[in-house]
């Protein structure tokens, strides 16, 4: 550790712990399965450590303060043991992870015990609470084609999470292509697998067929490419309990959609991007296939909507009125969505630069794209809008359930 790194990807936010305000530092593919908490006192340490200079030279830079360098020292290697720091031993229990994870036919349920329930029992009881939670209106005409579900905790998002699943209770479908949001970074747009799922209620096959014929169309080697950001993905395994729950052994394709940042900053279509117009070009052919064979389909969008406060880096605090506001702004992002309107949706996003930090625009964006090239046209209905708003921690995420029909 001549000049100790922190490593990428990682999370270090300050968070309150009690009446203790403390520094966390996170793991978001789980290489780290815990965080490590800090003194928030050490945060200006933390942020030296770029590579650039030696333990020696950040404690000189921080001599005032009566920082030693045997203090850095025992910092670095704290995060080294950590796996925090870039070096060798990140590397290979990176690699370790990776290898085993991509051997395994299952992808083991990464939020069990802790985001929800472990026995089934126990988790059949929590989704049943949740569940009582129903809409008054009647279920739209026709027969549900896309279920728009939150990905946000189940502690938070319990009522729309029970409002929106209730409504596939009597419906029936062959197969349930299930989209999250990839909170990761990837060079690749999307991310596909051939695993199936564990859930406390057994396991959920991967339909290989379908993965595989989708793969060969739009390319093995990308759709594969960073398959382990599945691993930990919370947005896409929050939808899996209520299925596997709800479902007598129902068959899903498990696919992972990244930001569409790029092309905001480019002020250019998603289908002026190869990569986007040759994988919607090819979900929507597998997609046709599967319906001429008689198959029904229900596509699963696992989406949050705004992120905003200081909490995510607003300037800002939070107040009521701006609550408000925000409110009218994702009313105008889901009629875009009602009106099968996706210019009019990426037009939303682009004119502000994704200010609100939209977790899930693009998961919509290729939805819509994917009904318009197959000619279905939907009905929608709401079925509930909610703002998880903290004042203290000064952080709100925005959410939707919404039915898709046709």
């Amino acid at each position: 550790m001549e000049k100790p790194k922190l490593r990428w990807p990682l999370e270090v936010r300050f968070e309150q712990a009690g009446s203790e305000r403390v520094l966390l530092i996170r793991c978001p593919l789980g290489i780290t399965p815990e965080p490590l908490v800090l003194i928030p006192a050490v945060a200006p340490l933390i942020s030296a450590l770029d590579g650039t200079l030696s333990c020696a030279q950040i404690a000189e830079k921080f001599s005032v303060y009566g920082v030693k360098a045997e203090l850095v020292q025992q910092l670095a290697e704290l995060l080294d043991r950590s796996f925090f720091l870039a070096g060798p031993r990140f590397e290979a229990e990176a690699a370790r992870i990776k290898k085993e994870y991509l051997a395994a036919p299952v992808r083991p349920a990464a939020l069990v015990g802790a985001s929800y329930a472990a026995s089934s029992s126990a988790l059949s009881l929590e989704l049943e609470r949740y569940l009582l939670n129903k809409t008054d209106k009647a279920a739209a005409a026709g027969s549900l084609l896309c279920l728009v579900s939150p990905h946000i905790d189940y502690r938070r998002g319990s009522v729309a999470y029970g409002k929106t699943y209730n409504h596939i209770r009597a419906e029936e479908h062959d197969l349930y292509v299930v989209l999250g949001t990839s909170h990761q970074y990837s060079p690749q747009m999307f991310h596909l697998t051939q695993k199936d799922f564990a859930t406390p209620f057994g396991i959920l096959p991967t339909d290989q067929t379908f993965v595989q014929r989708l793969s060969q169309l739009y390319g093995y080697d990308r759709s594969f490419a960073d398959e382990f950001l599945h691993r930990r993905e919370h947005s896409l395994e929050l939808q899996l309990p209520f299925l596997a729950f709800l479902k007598k052994q129902p068959r899903i394709v498990p696919i992972l959609v990244g930001s569409f940042h790029h092309m905001l900053d480019s002020g250019q279509a998603p289908s002026d991007f190869g990569e986007y117009e040759e994988f919607v070009a090819a979900l929507a052919e597998v997609t046709r296939e599967r319906i001429g064979q008689g198959q029904k389909l229900l596509f699963i969008a696992g989406v949050d909507m705004a992120h905003v406060g200081q909490n995510f880096g607003d300037i800002t605090r939070l107040t009521p009125e701006y609550m408000e506001m925000i409110k009218e702004r994702d009313r105008s992002y889901l009629n875009a969505i009602e009106s099968h309107d996706k210019k009019a949706l990426f037009g939303h996003i682009a004119e502000d630069g994704d200010a609100r930090r939209i977790c899930g625009f693009p998961t919509m964006y290729l939805l819509l794209d994917l009904f318009e090239r197959l000619g279905l046209k939907y009905r929608s209905e709401l079925y509930e809008y909610r703002q998880a708003v903290d004042y203290n921690s000064d952080c709100a995420v925005t959410f939707a359930g919404m039915g898709l029909y046709i």
